[in-house]
């Protein structure tokens, strides 16, 4: 490594003095934080903008070949530990050039030509904050899965439907977790939409007005996985910045999706209504009472949907008014990466709660049997054969169902004599085939209905989207991958090139 006499600080020749503590422990620090944990997608920004720069002749090949050397040599090391650095040097732009001048001496200060701290950070952050929402997304496509899987081991299984938390009418376990993944597909397709945006590339824009500098913001984009630069330049660093508020309310609903569910299985465990168990790995117990098992993982899910709700609140918060900036948000955390991370692991949470559930089919036809949950089908028949309005045959539905419970009686003691108007005709067997439970959910033939005919076309439609959001997400990997091959293809091309005299 070439040691040379390091220059001054950033702010020396403008300001004449060294940065307050306080400002590098409280705005520096904090900024270098965030961008030292995606190291190495700043290394590789500055690739591709050295390799861009020396293609379009901005650098002499002399000039640009050792920058482009020693950046390789940065991607192949440890870049997170070279550029924490000190953070009153500033930020990952000047760590990353005070280690391009250790390598390359004077030549490796000049990495910022042709372009600002603006656009360069908001171009790290976009990459961080894509890969995060990819692994996501991956995670999401797996609940997607093992919901259809559940959907399918448990077609049949009669269970109980809520509403208000009270029983409404039945329905089957398999048709409640394909309820579940249409609410996966909806969050995937979001996440879809938002890459696409999130997928444009802002190195290039500089401070905001571009550069007279012939630079080439397509070659940038493409080296670095970005489907297209971001289109005007002021927005490439500014209102661009908008993405992360986005990330943030897909994120708050994939959350609250999920939640929904876990919150489901959290009441079904409850030792009161014991229609599922949770897995014991996935339980813990009281520090005192050594009788419990308690489903804490669905309690970190249900607690994180909660916390999630603030995250876009937060976001919107640092793109309040019109003379807004870039440091509104350079200044704090880019905490989206951190969310991603929390967000996937309550998805895998959920993936193996569903996975491992210990379900008693049993206990669970017997809970869809109670509380008169078919009595809308008799109501329906009062209207079929009798032609009565709907609202008279409810009322009377109503009166035979208090009738019952006045009297002490339940459904499977069905009193023809409790009943009023047409109910009188009914016999008991006709009475009960109507209010069985089986009968009412292979009664239910409207497009995705519970019958068996319906719920094995939504189990096929099911497995058709999900290989559609598979083939997106393989797509984005795919499109990623292959961009970071060429760029360190193209870059081991230029070095390759290099005529023999050339050190």
């Amino acid at each position: 490594m070439r040691r040379v006499a390091m220059k001054p600080l950033l702010t020396d020749g403008r300001l004449g003095a060294s940065p307050a503590a306080a400002l590098v422990d409280h705005v520096n620090a904090v900024e270098l934080d965030d961008e030292v944990a995606a190291a190495e997608h700043f290394a590789k920004i500055d690739l591709a903008h050295a390799l861009m720069l020396t293609q379009q002749r901005v650098f002499a090949p002399e000039q640009g070949r050792p920058l482009v050397a020693a950046l390789l040599r940065l991607l192949d090391g440890d870049a997170e530990k070279v550029l924490a650095g000190d953070a009153a040097v500033g930020t990952i732009t000047l760590q990353l050039e005070r280690h391009l001048e250790e390598e390359c001496g004077p030549a490796g200060l000049d990495i910022q030509r042709a372009r600002s701290r603006i656009d360069q950070k908001a171009t790290g952050v976009r990459m961080a904050d894509r890969a995060a929402l990819l692994h996501v997304m991956r995670e999401l496509l797996r609940l997607g899965e093992v919901l259809l899987d559940a959907g399918a081991a448990y077609d049949a299984v009669i269970a109980p439907g809520y509403t208000h938390l009270q029983h409404a009418q039945p329905t089957t376990l398999g048709h409640y977790f394909n309820a579940h993944y249409w609410t996966v597909s909806r969050n995937l397709a979001r996440m879809a939409q938002l890459y696409e945006r999130l997928n444009e590339c802002p190195l290039g824009g500089a401070a905001h007005s571009g550069t007279d500098w012939p630079i080439d913001r397509e070659a940038t984009a493409a080296y670095l996985g970005f489907a297209r630069p971001v289109r005007n330049a002021r927005d490439a660093g500014l209102s661009a910045l908008d993405a992360g508020a986005e990330l943030a309310a897909v994120l708050g609903l994939t959350l609250s999706g999920v939640s929904r569910c876990a919150s489901d299985l959290f009441y079904w465990s409850s030792s009161e209504v014991a229609l599922v168990r949770l897995h014991p790995s996935l339980c813990g117990t009281s520090s005192m009472m050594p009788q419990k098992r308690n489903p804490i993982v669905l309690e970190r899910i249900r607690g994180l949907a909660g916390d999630a709700a603030g995250w876009t609140a937060s976001q919107l918060g640092v793109l309040h008014f019109a003379t807004s900036t870039d440091a509104d948000q350079g200044y704090v955390h880019n905490r989206m990466p951190g969310y991603c991370h929390e967000t996937a692991g309550a998805i895998h949470l959920l993936a193996q709660s569903v996975a491992t559930l210990e379900v008693d089919a049993e206990r669970l036809r017997r809970s869809a049997e109670r509380h008169w949950s078919t009595a809308s089908a008799l109501a329906d028949d009062l209207v079929r054969v009798h032609g009565m309005s709907f609202r008279d045959a409810h009322e009377t539905v109503a009166r035979f169902v208090t009738a019952h419970e006045a009297a002490g009686a339940t459904e499977g003691t069905i009193r023809p004599d409790l009943a009023d108007g047409p109910l009188r005709d009914y016999t008991p067997d006709q009475l009960r085939h109507l209010l069985d439970v089986q009968s009412f959910v292979d009664g239910r033939h409207s497009a995705g209905g519970t019958s068996p005919a319906r719920r094995a076309e939504l189990a096929t439609e099911a497995a058709g989207d999900i290989k559609a959001h598979q083939d997106t997400v393989v797509a984005f990997t795919a499109a990623a991958a292959a961009a970071e091959d060429r760029l360190v293809r193209d870059a081991v091309a230029l070095l390759d090139a290099q005529p023999p005299h050339e050190d």
